[in-house]
């Protein structure tokens, strides 16, 4: 079995820390990868139901009945916070 000299245990402590240190970047760009998808989605839903309750706010009556709504049903709808 041979022997690591004090200078190739030092460089093999060094690619370890290297390694140590890839493998947390990476982690962490994997993490803020998902998180950036998980606002992404957020925002499209938020831009969805906002597109949505802003055309059911400007239906007229014959419209709503058409529908099968109510002008509350359309009130509860569009009062509702954009993220719900």
């Amino acid at each position: 079995m041979k022997t690591c000299s004090l200078q190739e245990s030092s460089v093999l402590e060094n690619n370890l820390n290297i390694e140590a240190c890839c493998k947390n970047a990476l982690d962490s760009f994997k993490e803020n990868t998902q998180k950036k998808a998980m606002w992404k989605q957020h925002l499209k839903r938020i831009v969805h139901n906002w597109r949505t309750r802003s055309r059911l706010n400007s239906l007229s009556d014959a419209q709503m009945k058409d529908l099968g709504l109510t002008s509350s049903d359309i009130y509860n709808e569009t009062n509702k916070a954009l993220w719900k």
